[in-house]
């Protein structure tokens, strides 16, 4: 996750994504896999659309638990809570 983040998620000094060959090579190679019938158009839309992922890929449990909050407002069943989705084996 960490070459993940450095390569696509870096910022310059106001706080604006840089897009460089590091990046450009970062998203082809998730592109190749994400979207293998686009070519180059993938890597763009890789690029542009990278969302963020904690560099030591710690899952955020209680986010979770948010989300499922929300979502239990309609959209899944009110029974599921985070222990239903989450492996705890994943957790520190």
């Amino acid at each position: 996750m960490g070459d993940y983040t450095e390569a696509l998620l870096r910022k310059d000094r106001n706080s604006k994504r840089t897009a460089d060959i590091k990046s450009h090579e970062a998203a082809t190679t998730i592109a190749r896999y994400v979207y293998p019938d686009r070519g180059t158009s993938g890597a763009v839309a890789v690029e542009a659309s990278a969302y963020f992922i904690d560099p030591q890929a710690q899952l955020d449990t209680a986010d979770i638990e948010r989300q499922i909050a929300w979502y239990v407002h309609g959209q899944i069943d009110k029974t599921v809570s985070a222990r239903d989705v989450v492996d705890p084996s994943f957790v520190k």
